[in-house]
């Protein structure tokens, strides 16, 4: 097995300034080509600190990426530490001096000095392209480890990582076995509920199950094989298990979504008294669902309805003035809980809910948000637009299933 390892580096990926986005794509990404991280660490501008972690990691791993320190300031000591760890001093890369100078010619703009240090590298080692920046890429041998040394910036070192750095590594380790990772997407069931419901479930050895939780969703990640042939099987019991839970496999909510109103030709308005534009704003993160969204208003002002029947008059006449097949609303009640309404050319659907414990106002509006959008795709399914979640309490709710027009 190939000992992979991650080295990001930076105070403000350290101090939390900003989320390391790169190392959680690089995970998922290799893990999907075989080349599982089995280490990741985070250091921050500090010459001595990097420089002994490169050291300590290439003394344990194959492979270590080190990722951001390449840039033309004076905190940025990646090259430096590399040049240290190795015990050779940095030289100028000709090439990629060249490389950078006609770079900014073609921009029309002039090179400042600083931009040299860029091109400054160990002297022994590779560039590694980098086509749409400055800070090239390199690579050294250290301890017997190949040390890969990328950008921080997200776009440019996801480039490298695609263009360069894993067709190196299915050269150099051919015989790595390709992974999978199916994702099933699910709300409204906690952890522990969902591994109570998967505890007795027979899966074959190559096969493993992982977790990963953010609001509102929890996502099952079925770890396998590629192409194994017991993949279909495994995520049918699991879903058959979690049953009402299940988004999608493979798609998030917002994806499903904008499948099923493509595939049905349905146009989404959407009325917001209680999520501020939320269920709008959702419905723009993915391209199919934003182009079966036709319009919505927010209305913070509009004072509570008195009945649930209430939402779906409402509801309905904002759908025909709006010309669209379905329409999501949610409404204030007097009764200090929360109207969620659907209406389309099959029917009008609603329920008023309580929330179970105070959330914050952003974590109310997308649960909110997230309980219409999976009330409209079980309607899109034939399937009861409601079930009991462990967010809500369900008060009460009116089905008229007969078509409105």
């Amino acid at each position: 097995m190939v000992k992979i390892s991650m080295l990001s580096t930076g105070e403000e990926v350290l101090h939390g300034d900003i989320v390391d986005t790169n190392a959680s794509w690089l995970s998922e990404v290799f893990f999907e080509h075989g080349f599982a991280l089995n280490y990741r660490s985070t250091v921050g501008d500090q010459l001595d600190e990097l420089r002994d972690e490169i050291i300590s990691l290439s003394e344990r791993n194959d492979v270590v990426i080190v990722n951001g320190g390449l840039g033309p300031t004076s905190d940025d000591l990646s090259a430096l530490a590399a040049a240290q760890a190795a015990g050779v001093e940095l030289k100028l890369s000709q090439h990629w001096l060249d490389t950078i100078t006609e770079y900014f010619s073609r921009i029309n703009r002039p090179m400042a000095d600083s931009n040299i240090k860029q091109a400054m590298l160990p002297e022994g080692a590779s560039v590694i392209d980098n086509p749409v920046g400055t800070a090239c890429g390199f690579s050294i041998e250290l301890n017997g480890a190949m040390v890969m040394f990328t950008p921080g910036v997200p776009f440019e070192f996801k480039k490298m990582v695609r263009d360069e750095i894993l067709p190196k590594l299915k050269l150099c380790f051919p015989n790595v076995k390709r992974l999978v990772c199916n994702k099933i997407y699910t709300f409204g069931l906690g952890e522990s509920g969902i591994a109570d419901a998967l505890s007795s479930l027979d899966i074959p050895e190559a096969f493993s199950l992982g977790y990963r939780s953010y609001m509102p969703f929890i996502e099952v990640k079925v770890f396998s094989p590629h192409s194994d042939s017991n993949i279909e099987m495994v995520l049918t019991a699991i879903t058959e298990r979690l049953k009402n839970y299940v988004l999608g496999i493979n798609q998030p909510l917002i994806d499903v979504i904008g499948e099923g109103l493509t595939n049905k030709q349905w146009q989404l308005s959407i009325l917001e008294q209680v999520t501020g534009g939320e269920v709008a704003r959702q419905m723009y993160q993915s391209e199919r669902s934003q182009q079966s969204f036709v319009q919505s208003v927010v209305d913070n002002q509009a004072e509570p309805l008195a009945e649930l029947s209430d939402a779906i008059l409402l509801n309905n006449e904002y759908r025909l003035e709006t010309q669209s097949h379905a329409c999501l609303a949610n409404f204030k009640l007097e009764d200090g809980s929360i109207g969620l309404a659907l209406s389309s050319q099959l029917g009008n659907y609603a329920q008023n809910i309580m929330f179970k414990r105070d959330y914050p106002i952003k974590a109310q509006q997308v649960l909110i948000a997230t309980v219409l959008l999976d009330m409209l795709r079980r309607h899109m399914n034939g399937e009861s637009p409601s079930i009991e979640f462990g967010h809500f309490e369900t008060l009460s709710t009116i089905e008229k299933t007969d078509e409105c027009r």
